[in-house]
């Protein structure tokens, strides 16, 4: 069995990181925003500048330093794959990657760009979870990452129907934008357990 090596191992601990300097800056921005609704806003209402400039400078730099960290995480792991399929998906998930870095750098308040770098982000990462889910399908011991990769989108697709039918009681889209996030983190955090414990062997290098 291969053993990490200390670059990969500082690899994964980057990717593993990332999510959670999203999740602090954007409760530290929550806080320090007293207007802010889970119910009624949007989380990208903590990134415009006429909102708050504190707040919004946490906001976008989080989401700008996670997307970095992610970036370099992606590229070096990208290095050594050796699964076509695998690659694919994660090729998928560096674009997701970029679209949430130009979340920050093009906050609410820089116009039409601010929503479609949104769907971007929330249309792209689910295609790399399915990617890589059905790619691994064929290996007996990450299967049940693969029925995972698989299904956890499904649980965006219903939050944003529900919310474009028109059939949730609140107005905002703060909460399904965290949850949606919050699958992704889930998937990220899968992946990058399966790296620690070594179970890609063959898929990725050490």
């Amino acid at each position: 069995m291969q053993r990490l090596t200390l670059a990969s191992q500082r690899n994964i601990l980057i990717g593993a990181v990332a999510p959670l300097v999203a999740l602090l800056c954007i409760v530290t921005a929550i806080a320090i925003s007293p207007w802010f609704s889970w119910l009624d806003n949007a989380l990208s209402d903590l990134g415009n500048y006429n909102n708050g400039m504190p707040a919004a400078v946490i906001f976008n730099a989080g989401l700008i330093t996670t997307g970095a960290m992610l970036f370099v995480f992606l590229m070096r792991l990208m290095g050594r794959v050796h699964d076509t399929l695998t690659g694919v998906g994660l090729a998928i998930f560096l674009i997701s990657v970029a679209f949430l870095t130009l979340i920050g750098v093009f906050p609410e308040n820089a116009g039409n760009i601010h929503f479609w770098v949104s769907v971007g982000f929330f249309f792209t990462f689910p295609f790399a979870m399915w990617a890589v889910g059905l790619s691994w399908l064929r290996f007996a011991h990450l299967r049940w990452f693969a029925v995972i990769s698989i299904l956890l989108p499904f649980v965006s697709l219903y939050l944003w129907t529900v919310t474009f039918g028109g059939t949730v009681s609140w107005t905002g889209v703060a909460i399904q934008e965290i949850l949606t996030a919050l699958t992704a983190i889930a998937w990220i955090w899968l992946f990058q357990l399966l790296l620690v414990r070594e179970k890609l062997e063959g898929i990725v290098s050490a």
